[in-house]
């Protein structure tokens, strides 16, 4: 017996006959490269790829896109507002990755009713045991291999369940995914998973008309399944663990009421950007009011009739979902380890949570002739080392440290001292302001010190 997810393609294959009879474009100018293989983990993975026809001169922005629960990769993108994706790919050089998950029931990673292994942990007719953040990063390291890839930008968007996926390689691929921008997906109520430990832009938009498939209230995920799919937080209890988690300011920022375009969908937009995060990491929480389980989109729309019967209940069309993802997450990068210049230690790179009530620091790079170096916080100085390199040998390795957690918005930087032959090298806040050297110096001085503005 076939799932749910051929019913659901037959539905867009009929309304794709629809546009194609109403002389709807849906051609692009790109490349879709269809059914690849990869084995990973014991399984041959399926996934297929867009690349558009003009590389960026920094190389292709990498994008993965998701599908939902009982669905697959094949027809993802021909309805609702993922549809806009490859457009998007031809007009900003975003080379596109579509996985396909497994079948729960078979281990089939080749079918159309599929699913991904979030972090559910009360979810057994989701389970698959597939290794999927391992998959995703093997598609990274194959991206990587084939084409020029801008890794500081590599991104995951999804829905529903794969939404919930986007949320899982936030927890444990946040080193090398530099944002997320989940549809209709709050974060598991049960979490087999953990905590997250870098912190991350998140994207999330979610309808307040949701109570089965994605509650916007939380409770049982599709509740016709009696728990069986596990249950979720609410929309604004999963807004607020990013908060917390990225330290962010809990008042917004900006908060923007979108037009209605369309008063005969009968739902409306809102949103509200968040943002002083450890690393300058930002959220943007969007509210579709009387939305349903779909993307909301202006070019591409749903059959209301359509998914009333399924029971998805109304799409919005006063924005177009994947343009309002891209316009954050693109503005997103992972700010890697590297080497600055002469002497050029590269700088604090990284913060996240260590244990708890701490915060781990992490740098690396080329300290040139410099003897020594601090990191500061402000005007504290909040960690010190001293080196002995040998003559014209100098390099710090990934150097570590954790310490207290304190005001709302950390501002560490690292200070290399003049060795009065050269100037000092400076990094980035952790906002990611970058550092000049500044005429008084920094408190506590080191020796031969010179600092950075604040």
């Amino acid at each position: 017996m076939r799932g749910r997810g051929t019913v659901v393609r037959f539905l867009g294959e009929v309304l794709l006959a629809f546009c194609l009879l109403a002389g709807l474009p849906l051609s692009s100018a790109g490349t879709w490269h269809e059914e690849q293989t990869l084995e990973h983990d014991s399984l041959l993975r399926y996934y297929r790829y867009y690349l558009p026809d003009s590389q960026p001169p920094e190389g292709y922005r990498l994008l993965f896109v998701l599908h939902g629960g009982g669905g697959d990769m094949r027809s993802f993108l021909d309805n609702g507002t993922h549809a806009e994706w490859p457009e998007i790919a031809d007009e900003d050089g975003l080379l596109l990755i579509v996985p396909n998950g497994i079948n729960a029931e078979t281990g089939d990673g080749s079918g159309d009713d599929q699913h991904w292994n979030d972090c559910r942990g009360d979810a057994p007719l989701n389970d698959t045991g597939a290794d999927d953040v391992g998959f995703v990063s093997a598609l990274i390291d194959w991206a990587a291999g084939r084409f020029a890839v801008d890794l500081d930008r590599v991104y995951a968007t999804g829905s529903s369940n794969g939404g919930l996926m986007s949320y899982r390689l936030a927890f444990e691929l946040g080193d090398r995914i530099a944002a997320i921008a989940p549809f209709i997906a709050n974060l598991p109520a049960v979490d087999e998973c953990g905590a997250p430990e870098w912190p991350i832009p998140v994207f999330i938009c979610n309808g307040d008309g949701e109570d089965d498939y994605m509650p916007w209230d939380g409770g049982c995920v599709t509740k016709k399944s009696t728990c069986g799919r596990g249950s979720v937080l609410s929309a604004e209890a999963t807004r607020d663990f990013w908060i917390a988690f990225g330290n962010l300011n809990p008042v917004p920022v900006e908060s923007i009421d979108y037009p209605d375009l369309d008063p005969d969908d009968d739902t409306t937009a809102e949103s509200q950007l968040y943002v002083g995060g450890y690393e300058g990491v930002e959220l943007a929480f969007y509210t579709i009011h009387n939305g349903g389980h779909v993307t909301p989109s202006i070019e591409h729309r749903r059959s209301r009739l359509v998914l009333a019967l399924l029971g998805l209940g109304l799409q919005n069309h006063d924005i177009e979902g994947s343009r309002e993802a891209w316009a954050f997450l693109s503005r997103q990068r992972l700010e890697g380890f590297g080497v600055g210049e002469d002497p050029g230690l590269a700088a604090l790179l990284r913060v996240r949570k260590g244990g708890p009530g701490t915060l781990e620091l992490s740098w690396a790079g080329d300290c040139g002739s410099a003897m020594s170096y601090g990191v500061y916080r402000g005007e504290l100085l909040a960690g010190y080392d001293s080196i002995s390199p040998a003559e014209g040998d100098c390099s710090v390795q990934e150097t570590r440290v954790e310490l207290p957690e304190g005001t709302p918005v950390p501002e560490f930087f690292l200070v290399v001292p003049n060795d009065g032959v050269s100037e000092g090298g400076y990094g980035s806040a952790s906002d990611g302001r970058s550092r000049t050297p500044a005429a008084e110096p920094c408190l506590p001085q080191l020796q031969l010190d010179v600092c950075a503005e604040r």
